[in-house]
């Protein structure tokens, strides 16, 4: 049985996280840390840690005997550091997404990434939805023909909800971006794993909501993170790719849409439904073409804790997102801001070599 400490109890631990483990075979909850006290207690107290086991400092969780595996669940500025602190204490590491809040910071995982002494995981949650791997299988058979386009939506509302206050997340030094590295960059992720490498983009950025009221204040603060990003992709295989990514979408909760096209066909998902797939496969009539929609096999269906669990008992784990994948979308991230700020498009490869220099 593998033991588990999470770094960071807040929403996306106990709506994700905790829950998954739970259900999971071979894994279990042993410890948990934040630095909200009354948020720890209540974590621990719902969930039967004991108090010996609910940690304020994180590297008395990393550095206690019974965990096996830490997970790291805080705001993106604070990954890179635990990450390395976890590795450097002999624990394999699941890092929540984004990997960092700019490439150079990310960057310090380099040597790690190219050769990990420690099993790892990037959660990019959506490489688990049963119709992303079918998608992906499909693909790799040769179903589509020669790919040729992909076109991508993901749509949501958050950004108009009135108790929204100027949480970590709109401040830049904090989170790095707003919409691109919170919603985007599964889009991205989904996009190298299923596509291929991006080579170029060109991105407009923009924040509708200005200003917010500052936690525990009525005062205004600034927002510095992006609320919406349309971009344009060049994939080094010759795709093109258009890519739409806003939190400004009234009447949207969470609709993601992936459109890919190919020269023998069509394959569309909306993960609002994870277990379908609409299709158009096989030799084009135009006249007769249409779509049809296709149930996912069961056998694509696995939880993110799962796969990290299964890592963690040396079973085999297709498609596992590590921190290699977290550095290439960090890379990602970084040039689309900087194409929007600079108006142009950016090279992935020459641009960032000369932002960031290796370190």
């Amino acid at each position: 049985m593998v033991n588990i400490g999470i770094i960071g109890v807040g929403g996306i631990a106990n709506s994700t996280h905790i829950p998954q483990i739970l259900e999971s075979n071979g894994g279990q909850l042993c410890a948990i840390c934040d630095i909200d006290k009354k948020r720890l207690r209540q974590t621990g107290k719902k969930y039967h840690i004991p108090p010996e086991l609910q940690f304020e400092n994180y590297l008395d969780l990393i550095n206690c005997e019974k965990v096996d595996a830490v997970e790291i669940c805080t705001p993106n500025y604070l990954h890179v550091k635990m990450a390395q602190d976890a590795i450097a204490a002999g624990k394999a590491v699941n890092v929540e997404k984004p990997l960092s809040v700019n490439f150079g910071e990310a960057s310090k995982l380099n040597s790690f990434a190219a050769n990990p002494t420690v099993p790892n995981m990037m959660c990019f949650s959506y490489r688990f939805m049963p119709a992303v791997r079918y998608a992906k299988e499909i693909l790799d058979k040769g179903m589509l023909g020669k790919i040729i386009s992909v076109n991508v939506e993901y749509l949501k509302s958050s950004a108009f909800s009135k108790d929204r206050r100027l949480e970590w997340r709109f401040i830049k030094k904090y989170a790095g971006t707003g919409v691109l590295g919170d919603l985007g960059v599964h889009l991205i992720d989904m996009a190298q794993l299923l596509i291929g490498e991006m080579k170029r983009v060109c991105a407009t950025c923009g924040i509708v909501i200005k200003e917010r009221p500052k936690e525990g204040s009525k005062e205004l603060g600034a927002v510095e993170t992006d609320d919406y990003c349309n971009f344009l992709v060049d994939f080094e295989n010759g795709v093109t790719g258009t890519f739409s990514i806003t939190r400004c979408a009234i009447g949207h909760n969470n609709t993601i849409k992936y459109q890919i096209f190919g020269t023998k066909g069509v394959i569309s998902f909306d993960l609002t439904r994870t277990d379908i797939l609409q299709v158009c496969l096989g030799e084009i009539d135009t006249e007769s073409c249409g779509m049809h929609e296709i149930k996912v096999p069961k056998r694509f269906s696995i939880s993110q804790e799962q796969m990290f669990i299964d890592l963690l008992n040396g079973k085999e784990c297709s498609l596992l997102p590590t921190i290699a994948d977290g550095l290439k979308c960090q890379k990602i991230l970084d040039a689309l801001l900087l194409s929007s700020e600079n108006k142009q498009w950016v090279d992935l490869i020459k641009t960032l070599k000369k932002r960031h220099p290796r370190k």
